[in-house]
């Protein structure tokens, strides 16, 4: 069973997101802040961290560097803004972000972010802008 981590300030996309992780076989946990969040990474090895850019306590960049630099199996980091901004994604992307889910996402685009994380091993720095969702790059 792969584990997968949500780190979001709001209690509606984390159930969100949870219920459609567990319908894929994901043994979820979930938290609403960066401290609670570092604080699982080692313990909990989640394959995949969803992680909100707009946390409270602590900086979203230093999330992903700690996930980058701690995580020791292969860890999809998935940076989920809330708008497309293209400086945003470099800056996450140079943190140690692998993948982007812009919220808010709909059920078909998170379950196509699941088949590719679970259909390739977590690359370490993937160039994640090419693979964006067709709903994604619509915002844009």
């Amino acid at each position: 069973m792969h584990r997968c981590l949500i780190a979001d300030h709001s209690p509606i996309v984390r159930r969100v997101a949870k219920s459609i992780l567990m319908d894929f076989g994901f043994d979820v946990q979930d938290v609403q802040t960066g401290a609670e969040a570092i604080a699982i990474v080692n313990r909990f090895a989640p394959r995949v961290i969803l992680v909100d850019s707009a946390l409270r306590d602590i900086p979203v960049l230093d999330v992903l560097r700690h996930i980058r630099d701690t995580c020791r199996q292969p860890t999809h980091a998935v940076y989920c803004p809330s708008e497309f901004d293209l400086l945003d994604l470099q800056r996450a992307h140079a943190a140690g972000a692998t993948d982007v889910l812009v919220k808010p996402f709909d059920r078909a685009t998170l379950a196509g972010k699941i088949e590719t994380w679970l259909g390739e091993p977590a690359p370490a720095r993937p160039a994640y802008i090419s693979r964006l969702a067709r709903s994604e790059i619509v915002r844009v």
